[in-house]
């Protein structure tokens, strides 16, 4: 991938939606072995931490935020040109809170050629949304009595891949959830330790661990999601599951 990860690149000083990378969602899942059907269902989650712009009366706005990229979206978009892009937007006049808004989801979602949204967040809401993996409560199958009675959770903290264009470590904790017959902890375990080198971007990674997970094990639900660390502003919270749900807006307090 040639672009601005891995480059030395200035910030720019004016709104510069040019900078904005796709990453081709295809090209990922096309080195999994056996790619589920049910990738296509999650979301990813990106917190932005940087938020900032220019109010007509000169007031500096400063907030935090929430994208939500769907799964189905032909691209996602490159961490750092983001970053580049959202910097951008640090000394541009907008009307309101809902213009800038409502002009970073128009740019990500020409992008993705997906339906982007972006959840402004107050950083008290933020606090509130954080948890410890051990307190997460994803209620995944609370509908479906069956299923929840056969549910089990595996959670892998100190979850590692590499980035495939700098080769440097990101670090996750993974929360998987399945409803199967048979719950091989042992399985799970050694799959999630045998991508420890894998060399993917966030999404693709927890990607390739659903859809190995769902080849081993043949659980009746699934859902995978990976709590990857801050970096530059950003964290990416990627979800994918065997049934469609809506977006939770939620992190934990190490990212």
């Amino acid at each position: 991938m040639v672009g601005v990860l891995g480059s030395k690149v200035a910030a720019p000083a004016t709104y510069s939606p040019e900078v904005l990378e796709p990453i081709d969602r295809e090209r990922g899942r096309a080195g999994i072995a056996h790619p589920s059907p049910c990738l296509v269902l999650g979301h990813d989650v990106w917190h932005c931490y940087e938020l900032s712009w220019l109010l007509p009366s000169g007031e500096v706005r400063y907030t935090t935020g929430a994208l939500i990229i769907p799964a189905s979206s032909a691209h996602t978009v490159e961490s750092k040109s983001l970053k580049l892009y959202l910097n951008s937007l640090n000394a541009h006049v907008f009307v309101s809170d809902e213009e800038a808004t409502d002009c970073i989801e128009r740019d990500l979602s020409a992008l993705t050629q997906s339906r982007v949204t972006l959840q402004l967040l107050a950083f008290e809401t933020l606090q509130e949304s954080s948890r410890l993996a051990t307190e997460l409560e994803l209620n995944v199958w609370q509908d479906d009595a069956s299923r929840l009675e056969k549910s089990k959770r595996f959670t892998s903290i100190g979850f590692r891949s590499l980035c495939p264009v700098t080769s440097q470590p990101d670090w996750a904790t993974l929360v998987i959830d399945m409803s199967a017959e048979h719950f091989d902890e042992e399985i799970i375990r050694e799959t999630v330790e045998g991508l420890r080198n894998h060399q993917g971007f966030h999404e693709q990674c927890v990607e390739d661990l659903y859809s190995r997970l769902e080849s081993l094990l043949a659980p009746d639900q699934l859902q995978v999601v990976g709590f990857f660390q801050r970096r530059g502003g950003i964290d990416i919270t990627p979800w994918r599951s065997s049934f469609a749900k809506a977006p939770v807006i939620t992190r934990l307090f190490e990212q």
